[in-house]
């Protein structure tokens, strides 16, 4: 067997094997699961019922054959019903965030990031490759958000940190020279920069920290984890999820 034969034999196995897969799935009872979204552009938009996580949903919806029923809700009720038993999946949460919540859930396999990145006003970047780099600095942060990494800093007044009520806030406020620097989820600091035209001067700096999130699944439907987690591993190999963030300018 030449190796063009041989690369021809491996591909076509490799496209039965997601063949059988994907019939796999659909050969099983197929299941309807309350999804708790807020709005929060570019990951989720309520405006339209789009955005990055309404295409993954909506591609695992076409693989597995389940049903997903997206409704949203302001921030705080999400994890409140999430503990009642009234919904079934939260996106995009990393394991430590809710391990406090009288329902930590169950997790699928990492399907995305939240990284959060420093965002400079224009002429004002700098290298920040440890947080005592931060020193004596003034930096927006978004209100009620954690910063671990800073902490420190932040408790000894090393750091001065300034809120805003949202991300969108502190990018606005830094388009006017209100900040010098500010830290932001980096997907929206992209998607913002590119769908706002002040915003294209901002200048994106380095990584403050990253984490691996998955789907927070309620207990009660442990048994389906394999099932979601086998959907997942199949759209990021196919690249499906990769795209569906660069379709929004996102690229982590």
């Amino acid at each position: 067997m030449t190796r063009i034969e041989g690369n021809t034999v491996k591909g076509l196995l490799k496209t039965l094997g997601a063949l059988c897969l994907c019939w796999f799935m659909h050969s099983a009872h197929a299941d309807t699961f309350e999804v708790g979204f807020y709005d929060y552009p570019p990951m989720m938009i309520e405006d339209g019922r789009r955005g990055i996580y309404q295409d993954i949903f909506d591609a695992l919806a076409t693989l597995t054959g389940d049903h997903f029923n997206v409704q949203y809700y302001p921030y705080p009720r999400i994890g409140l019903l999430f503990n009642e038993g009234k919904l079934d999946i939260e996106p995009g949460v990393y394991p430590g965030w809710v391990r406090d919540q009288s329902t930590p859930g169950v997790f699928s396999v990492p399907f995305g990031k939240v990284v959060d990145v420093l965002v400079f006003a224009p002429h004002k970047a700098f290298a920040v490759k440890q947080p005592e780099d931060l020193r004596g600095k003034s930096v927006g942060m978004v209100r009620g958000y954690a910063y671990p990494e800073l902490a420190t800093l932040v408790a000894s007044g090393q750091l001065d940190r300034r809120n805003g009520l949202n991300e969108q806030q502190l990018l606005s406020m830094l388009a006017k020279s209100r900040f010098d620097q500010i830290i932001v989820n980096k997907a929206i600091a992209q998607y913002h920069r590119r769908e706002v035209p002040e915003y294209r001067q901002l200048e994106i700096g380095d990584v403050i920290s990253s984490y691996d999130v998955s789907m927070r699944v309620h207990p009660a439907h442990a048994a389906w984890l394999n099932k979601l987690d086998a959907a997942i591993v199949q759209l990021k190999q196919q690249g499906t999820i990769e795209k569906i963030y660069a379709a929004y300018g996102v690229h982590l």
